[in-house]
């Protein structure tokens, strides 16, 4: 019976002898590739799967950075691409404005590769406002007050007289600093609880309100109101302070 088990265990060593050559001791001393090290590990441990997220994190990110650095570019070449304004095309905007009263929409259809946006943006960039502000002279207030007397308050036709000045300018003028009738007195408690009281009915009507205080002109009427009423009364702080010149 020993026998016949020892030659059992002789014909298993010979009929299989691959096993001898599987062994964990024989196996682990063959070379590792790159793919069998990373099956290896991602089977016996998760160093691999961690491996592996931290090279596609790092490729997601630089195909990021590399997005972000094209649409840079790209928006960098395209202002490139911006065409600038030439001398014709200034020209031709401005007979564009007058021919079209300034409508911006129509005025582009005539623009090639410019819409209306940026035709009004360029008129503003050639023809910046001019100050409308007129520094009055003695003799231009000296001039005024004998208009005033001797053809009334006819300030289109006064505006006339001057040539530089327009009617608004002239009545302003007038109304707010020569007319003789301006109280120059300091302001009353009961004129700035009317001035309030009628800003809560009616709102920022300077006009409306400076009518029923005499000798108070709207201008004068809307300084008060934002220099000490909107303060004192209001408890808001003045942003800006109108001064008549």
């Amino acid at each position: 019976m020993f026998s016949n088990m020892l030659s059992d265990s002789n014909f298993q060593d010979e009929v299989f002898p691959y096993q001898k050559f599987s062994s964990s001791q024989s196996f682990e001393m063959e070379p590792f590739s790159d793919f069998e090290q990373n099956c290896h590990l991602s089977i016996n441990t998760n160093e691999g799967s961690q491996f592996q997220d931290a090279e596609d994190r790092e490729t997601m990110f630089k195909i990021k950075e590399d997005d972000t650095s094209l649409n840079a570019l790209n928006q960098e070449q395209m202002k490139r691409k911006q065409k600038i304004w030439n001398d014709e095309e200034d020209s031709r905007l401005k007979y564009l404005f007058v021919e079209f009263s300034g409508k911006w929409n129509e005025i582009a259809k005539h623009m090639p590769q410019r819409n209306a946006s940026q035709c009004q943006q360029r008129w503003r960039r050639i023809n910046p406002p001019k100050d409308s502000r007129h520094i009055w002279k003695q003799e231009e207030d000296d001039k005024l007050k004998q208009l005033v007397q001797d053809i009334g308050k006819q300030w289109m036709k006064i505006a006339k007289c001057f040539g530089n000045i327009t009617g608004k300018q002239v009545r302003d003028r007038y109304i707010n600093k020569l007319d003789q009738s301006i109280n120059k007195q300091p302001w009353t408690y009961e004129e700035d609880m009317l001035i309030l009281d009628q800003y809560n009915i009616y709102g920022p009507k300077w006009t409306k309100i400076s009518n029923q205080l005499k000798g108070r002109p709207e201008n004068h009427v809307k300084n008060r109101f934002y220099s000490y009423i909107k303060r004192n009364f209001l408890g808001e702080q003045n942003r800006y302070q109108i001064i008549y010149s």
